[in-house]
């Protein structure tokens, strides 16, 4: 079928709308007609060259609702007419993790930059018959995608698709990450550095776990207002060490019990850390361009203050575990997803999005497909 698709070509340009064709699914797959795509970070790193991917052209994209509209003859647990999320990482089923129910770790994840589908080929070509990858192996940035039912999560009807979206990726990252990855405690104190899309639901998950003090830290005021209607208690501009003596004065000199680094792990990790309690949680949930090879943490610090450093990926909880959790805390008003949206966008006010999120102007964007 042929379709219209964002197609990053060039490190540092913006996306291409054209017209790509996308091929029919092959046994263990399904055809989606997208509905909602939210506007993640993610890609914005791999548009700008700080997460680097494996072949150009390719689809972005990975934050997705929508319609399934066919099926390989192999496909279970999924029919046409179902609505469906689609989860970033697939979840083959087959590797220990998957067979642990952790599918966040599946040993598939590492070739989700790579371009082809879960079976290796490709489901995409342009105009000059050249392949066309699909980041996440799903290739969002599109009125239609393919995907192996393994990166399929079918979900209940009444349940609003651009809402639904933010599911797929940055409510789980963020509300995981405060659940599951740190164990947020009822009393507990968090700080939060960078109130985006996974910021800003560490600030939601913080709340759930009944966070007695959650600390909010960006450089843009807006979105400190912002998190303080989804559950923190303080906000602030400062960086470095003056985060690091602000949140100090606030936590009596003792400083929190968990911080989460969810924005430039390279500059705001150490302040992060050093505003941590002793046998304190520091959490990273964004990603840092491949070049930095280093973090600035004295081993010595680490040792003697007994503090744990560590990755938080899907908000470290297998998506086909946590998404219907989270949907049943929206359900009952305990979990905000439409508040999330601060605007959305037509496929080809793309790039528009784009500048809105670099400009802090969002706090999720949401491309519509009609």
């Amino acid at each position: 079928m042929d379709i219209r698709a964002a197609v990053f070509r060039e490190v540092g340009a913006a996306l291409r709308v054209e017209r790509i064709v996308l091929d029919p699914p092959q046994p263990t797959e399904v055809l989606v007609r997208l509905a909602a795509i939210g506007l993640c970070r993610t890609d914005y790193h791999v548009m700008r060259g700080e997460r680097r991917v494996a072949m150009q052209p390719m689809v972005l994209g990975h934050e997705a609702a929508g319609i399934v509209e066919a099926i390989g003859d192999q496909v279970q647990d999924v029919a046409p007419g179902d609505h469906v999320v689609l989860t970033f990482i697939p979840g083959c089923g087959r590797c220990r993790w998957c067979q642990r129910g952790l599918h966040h770790l599946c040993a598939e994840g590492p070739r989700i930059t790579h371009g082809p589908q879960l079976d290796g080929s490709f489901r995409r070509r342009d105009a000059g018959g050249r392949d066309v990858g699909a980041f996440c192996m799903i290739g969002a940035f599109a009125e239609a995608t393919v995907v192996d039912q393994a990166s399929v999560l079918v979900i209940d009807k009444d349940i609003a698709l651009d809402h639904a979206s933010l599911i797929a990726c940055g409510v789980p990252a963020g509300v995981g990450a405060a659940r599951y990855r740190a164990r947020v405690k009822p009393g507990d104190t968090v700080l939060v550095v960078g109130c985006g899309g996974d910021g800003m639901n560490v600030v939601q998950g913080a709340k759930l776990c009944g966070a007695s003090m959650i600390i909010a830290a960006d450089i843009v005021a807006q979105k400190l207002e912002w998190a303080r209607d989804f559950g923190a208690t303080h906000g602030t501009t400062a960086q470095g060490d003056e985060l690091i003596s602000t949140v100090l004065a606030l936590t009596e000199g003792i400083g929190v019990d968990h911080a989460f680094v969810c924005i430039n792990p390279a500059e705001t990790l150490r302040p992060a850390f050093r505003a941590t309690t002793k046998a304190g949680n520091v959490v990273v949930t964004a990603i840092t361009p491949d070049t930095v090879k280093q973090i600035d943490v004295p081993p010595l610090e680490l040792f003697a203050t007994q503090k744990a450093i560590m990755g938080a990926v899907y908000g470290f909880a297998s998506p086909r575990l946590q998404i219907p959790e989270l949907l049943g805390l929206y359900r009952r008003g305990d979990l905000k997803l439409g508040e999330l949206i601060s605007r959305t966008y037509r496929l080809d006010e793309i790039n528009q999005g784009y500048a809105d999120l670099d400009a802090g102007r969002n706090l999720r964007g949401v491309v519509l497909i009609d």
